[in-house]
């Protein structure tokens, strides 16, 4: 009985028909954090039933600061009023609505949102990681990425999900033919047809190679590519985007077992992957040096695994300074 009486004033706080004395209820009830997934749940079926509602959060802020702003003048320029009854009714009405517009305002934000909705899968610098989603989609994440995957399961129509940093998918078909989305940042889109595929999605640009199937590539631009299995699409920050085709899946998915796979690959490219897989800054002060090219496989599952290999290959000095790595040609004695 009391779950449903807590569902009605949820349900009528989202409404905007909740009263002060249910606000105050319901702001006293949220803390208790054994009351929080009920209260996701509700908010989840709330907005399914909705689906036009939107959250202003920009208005809800300016409002809430104005009744702040009301609070302080109040409390500078007037005479203190007689403690009564009203009086304590009035204070506690006007920060019970102060408390549920600051509450409105967070359900408005990105990451207010995202924890309330999202599961959220992380990996580390130097880790890799699998996991197994609610359809049976399989993913495997590399070192310092984020997937985030509803908390509540997949829609009927659409299963989508968000992904920062590279991951490789293995999608699951579904009997409904539900379409399979992966949205990474700046507007850009994955739509799956049923197939295999890795995205990689970081801050120098994107890119996505598909092995198997097809998927339908939406573009910050508003273009919409269509690949076929061995292709590539490189995208940079700037929007434009570039399609290649490979013959082998090896050097982007090498990543998988600890593997760098480098064809004709600079030394400045080597810097930029050890700082995306370990978090380590390399720094290569010679200009010539950092223009040297490898080729080749080479397994590392520490970034000290792979200066080895660079020392060793390049003869080169691996200088280890306060806040970056730097790699250097050895002074002629």
């Amino acid at each position: 009985m009391e779950s449903l009486l807590i569902k009605r004033i949820v349900f009528d706080f989202f409404d905007g028909k909740a009263t002060a004395i249910q606000r105050k209820y319901l702001e006293e009830w949220l803390t208790d954090d054994a009351n929080q997934e009920a209260y996701y749940q509700y908010l989840d079926e709330w907005e399914s039933q909705r689906p036009q509602f939107a959250v202003d959060a920009d208005k809800a802020l300016a409002a809430y600061q104005l009744i702040l702003d009301d609070e302080n003048q109040s409390i500078a320029f007037t005479k203190p009023l007689p403690v009564s009854p009203s009086n304590v009714f009035r204070k506690g009405l006007n920060w019970g609505i102060a408390a549920s517009v600051a509450l409105v305002a967070l359900l408005g934000t990105y990451r207010f949102r995202s924890e309330l909705l999202y599961e959220t899968h992380r990996t580390t610098f130097g880790q890799t990681s699998v996991c197994q989603l609610a359809d049976g989609t399989e993913v495997t994440l590399n070192a310092n990425s984020v997937l985030r995957v509803p908390r509540f399961g997949f829609g009927s129509d659409t299963r989508e999900v968000f992904l920062e940093g590279e991951g490789e998918f293995k999608v699951t078909h579904t009997p409904s033919n539900q379409r399979f989305i992966v949205r990474t940042a700046d507007r850009f889109q994955v739509e799956v047809l049923g197939t295999e595929f890795v995205v990689y999605s970081r801050k120098r640009g994107k890119r996505v190679f598909l092995s198997k199937g097809k998927v339908k590539l939406d573009l910050p631009q508003g273009q919409q590519l269509y690949m076929r299995p061995g292709n590539v699409v490189t995208v940079a920050n700037s929007g434009q985007y570039r399609l290649t085709q490979t013959k082998t899946a090896r050097r982007y998915v090498a990543w998988k077992d600890h593997w760098f796979y480098f064809d004709n690959t600079s030394l400045t490219e080597i810097a930029t992957q050890i700082q995306e897989q370990f978090g380590i800054r390399v720094v290569v002060p010679d200009p010539k040096l950092a223009q040297r090219r490898i080729a080749g496989n080479f397994r590392a599952e520490q970034a000290d695994d792979l200066f080895q290999i660079l020392a060793e290959l390049l003869n080169i000095s691996v200088v280890k300074k306060d806040h970056h790595i730097e790699l250097r040609i050895p002074k002629q004695s």
